[in-house]
């Protein structure tokens, strides 16, 4: 029998157990709650294993999930069209109409009867009657009605084809292939957006849109405050403006800044934005922060749900979404420690966390997607670049001068980075 006390203090039993990986005596009750130490670390290294398959899985499905996505839009809207046609067709056609109509009569008739419930054997026969003069008339005018020719969806096993694609990308030799420079000041806003067609600039109290050039196309006054972030919502066609004095969006077609109703009625001060296809991430710059996703119903963002994913101490300085990821620049206020976090847009899970060894008090931090080729970190107070793996490396860091501010990809081959004198663009190799 075993004399040695049990290891977890104020425990009065004696031991039962030497656990060999530890080399401490344990109890009976204690033993267990020893083992389901081990067994929750084993359960934290599923999730992540799980977390990290979802991302490898989904780097390479997600185009071919987007091109399934958008052929059943495709399908399903010419089979709205042919279903318009025909209805079009048999109202034309005086037999079919004719029976449509006593049809609709009929369910009216029968959807009265049971709301009323107070049906008699006679209104039954008189249904039946009629339900069988519709369908004697529908099997003698079968034959004249409309024939459709529908040939087979054929797909050969050609029609997408697998190529191997050169991810690889060099932040130096893409610094170096600056091919375009414009002098602006940029004291009013370090942030900045991008649509297919304009990069999106806060100017000396204005909003600026500028081509893939530089040209400045059109301009109007910002009247709102300091501008926090924005970004650029598909499923709207218009840019969204988080700024000091609310949340906005900007139409660049009609040049209207206007308050987006559905979130201006809340009283918080949001600091990040970002986009995906369907909905919309905001945060605070509160610590512990939660991420509020609101999803587009009904030409509005409504609230989905909320998640935090910071500790107690840290919270949010940047987000980026891209496809189906979530990245975010997360600052620890006591040390100013930044740490890089990817998480899946679908369930918040961590697919993986990083270290950017930044140690700043003041917001300098800032991120853009260079899709799949990575990250790039604009680390403002050390005036340099830093490129980060999809999974998670940090591959090069590189010293930018003027100093850099703010950095997006415009187009799918160039790099626009704000700095303190201006807007410089490189040719991505």
């Amino acid at each position: 029998m075993s004399h040695y006390p049990c290891t977890i203090n104020e425990c009065p039993r004696l031991s039962r157990v030497l656990c060999y990986c530890c080399t401490k005596n344990y109890c009976i009750e204690h033993l267990k709650d020893h083992n389901d130490i081990y067994l929750s670390q084993l359960y934290q290294i599923t999730n992540e294993i799980n977390n990290l398959s979802e991302h490898v899985r989904g780097q390479y499905r997600r185009q071919l999930d987007q091109w399934r996505h958008e052929s059943h839009q495709t399908i399903d809207l010419y089979y709205e069209k042919k279903c318009q046609e025909l209805d079009n067709k048999t109202i034309q056609h005086e037999k079919l109409n004719q029976n449509r109509q006593v049809i609709e009569w009929i369910k009216s008739k029968i959807a009265q009867l049971i709301r009323e419930q107070n049906t008699t054997q006679q209104q039954i026969d008189s249904l039946k009657a009629a339900t069988n003069a519709v369908q004697r008339e529908l099997q003698q005018t079968s034959e004249e009605n409309f024939h459709l020719n529908i040939p087979p969806l054929i797909l050969d096993e050609n029609f997408i084809q697998l190529d191997k694609t050169r991810l690889t990308f060099d932040l130096y030799s893409t610094v170096k292939s600056n091919f375009l420079t414009k002098d602006l000041s940029t004291e009013n806003c370090i942030v900045m957006t991008n649509n297919s067609t304009y990069l999106l600039i806060g100017q000396q109290l204005h909003l600026c849109l500028y081509d893939h050039n530089l040209n400045l196309i059109k301009q109007i006054p910002w009247t709102y405050g300091s501008i926090w972030d924005m970004c650029m919502s598909t499923i709207l066609s218009k840019f969204i403006i988080v700024a000091e004095h609310g949340i906005f969006t900007f139409d660049e077609q009609t040049m209207m800044i206007e308050p987006l109703k559905s979130l201006s009625k809340q009283k918080k001060s949001w600091y990040c934005c970002a986009c995906s296809d369907k909905s919309l991430f905001l945060t605070t710059q509160q610590l512990n922060t939660t991420i509020s996703e609101y999803i587009f119903l009904q030409n509005n963002y409504s609230f989905k749900r909320q998640q935090i994913c910071c500790l107690n101490n840290e919270y949010i300085e940047h987000m980026k979404c891209s496809k189906d990821v979530l990245v975010l620049i997360i600052s620890n206020d006591l040390t100013g420690e930044r740490r890089l976090d990817m998480r899946s847009i679908l369930t918040f899970n961590q697919l993986w966390t990083i270290s950017l060894n930044i140690h700043e008090k003041i917001n300098v931090i800032s991120c853009c997607s260079l899709n799949d080729k990575g990250w790039l970190i604009v680390d403002l107070a050390q005036a340099r670049l830093i490129h980060v793996t999809n999974q998670g490396q940090i591959k090069q860091s590189i010293a930018y001068e003027p100093s850099p501010q703010y950095a997006i990809q415009f187009k799918d081959d160039i790099l626009a980075i704000l700095t303190e004198q201006g807007i410089n663009l490189h040719k991505i190799e």
